[in-house]
């Protein structure tokens, strides 16, 4: 059981490959972080994981089959700017319970309060929505989570309380949990194997 990237290439322009050749697999219950520079295709690899991007080579599977259609997608990706990935207009109860609707544990685990379900994505904080959008991507058809920077917008105490009861879940759960950070001491503290993208484009150290 495994999320796998076969071959996987992908360009915004024809003449300029943002990155090609990737291999990789993410094992359910494993813990891996992705590092490298900024600018070189970290977030779109990640878009490209969770079916937001569609890759211009190799293909993605998903415990051995491809991505399906109109069905709740297993690989749940939480971006770095929840303001971004909320609807403005929707109130904080409505997204989150788009998928599915959490318990009061998991809701307590991330310190959301249930007064902030009538207030708007601009009437709260942004470490707030973020963990909204934290529980939002907990269903219980997750198998895969990716993690794009999503504690930069916190305090040092609030990011290792998230972490932690993040951690927690995913082992609990069996999830493959994917970290893309640039901060390499992050990583190391939280993840069992930390790969960069350019030593995956290099075959090195991907499995």
């Amino acid at each position: 059981m495994a999320l796998e990237i076969e071959n996987l290439g992908f360009h915004y322009k024809k003449s300029d490959w943002l990155f090609r050749n990737l291999n990789f697999t993410l094992e359910r219950g494993e813990i891996v972080g992705i590092s490298g520079y900024s600018g070189c295709g970290k977030s779109t690899f990640a878009k490209i994981l969770a079916n937001f991007l569609n890759p211009v080579e190799g293909r993605v599977l998903i415990d051995n089959e491809k991505f399906q259609k109109n069905v709740y997608q297993p690989v749940q990706l939480i971006f770095q700017h929840p303001e971004k990935t909320l609807n403005p207009k929707w109130h904080m109860k409505k997204s989150l319970n788009e998928a599915y609707t959490p318990d009061d544990d998991l809701l307590e685990r991330f310190g959301i309060q249930k007064k902030w379900y009538d207030r708007y994505p601009i009437e709260i904080s942004g470490g707030e929505m973020q963990r909204f959008c934290i529980v939002r991507s907990l269903a219980p058809q997750t198998k895969y989570l990716i993690a794009d920077e999503i504690t930069t917008m916190l305090d040092a105490i609030t990011q290792a309380k998230i972490w932690k009861e993040l951690l927690t879940i995913c082992r609990n759960r069996n999830l493959g949990l994917m970290i893309i950070s640039h901060e390499t001491e992050l990583l190391s503290k939280l993840c069992d194997r930390i790969v960069s993208l350019e030593q995956m484009q290099l075959g090195l150290n991907n499995k």
